[in-house]
């Protein structure tokens, strides 16, 4: 059960982000109006495309707070490193640069920064998770977990996202 709620949370974020087309839903990073800031795996850098996709979100007309969501090796390094003279660069993006959040993201790949202002992102939740039983044996209980859900985009100028390469 435990391996069955991660998958359907792992997949439920890479629909929010990435989208899932066999149900006719777009993700933020998809229907981003901008195009995404390469960031490599350079971290020392990230203070800088970070602060170009908040720069790009605000020419754009969209204000913050901001949030960045980072894939699950680019949050751990991030949350690992620390800048010159030794402030964490978590820190540093999340006060100095996003000024909201940083999250993890599993299902992500690369990252995003998106506005919370709020009214640009609609996750709406037709059935939230639930446990169900199927069958049993002398031996095993075979359960299940199911939602479902649908994800808007109405925004697309609302995210920049940060890609690998």
């Amino acid at each position: 059960m435990d391996d069955a709620a991660k998958r359907i949370a792992l997949a439920e974020n890479a629909t929010v982000f990435h989208g899932f087309s066999a149900a006719g839903i777009t993700g933020i990073a998809s229907a981003s109006a901008h195009e995404p800031i390469v960031v490599g795996r350079n971290f020392e850098s990230y203070p800088q495309h970070v602060a170009r996709a908040v720069r790009v979100l605000l020419e754009s007309g969209i204000s913050g707070p901001f949030g960045l969501a980072l894939s699950s090796d680019i949050w751990t390094t991030v949350v690992e490193s620390t800048e010159h003279g030794g402030y964490p660069l978590f820190e540093h993006l999340r006060k100095a640069i996003v000024g909201g959040p940083i999250v993890w993201a599993p299902g992500l790949e690369g990252g995003v920064v998106l506005s919370q202002r709020g009214g640009d992102f609609r996750f709406e939740s037709g059935e939230d998770i639930s446990i169900g039983y199927l069958h049993h044996d002398r031996a095993h209980v075979t359960l299940y977990l199911e939602e479902s859900f649908t994800f808007k985009v109405d925004t697309p100028d609302a995210a920049v996202s940060l890609a690998l390469e």
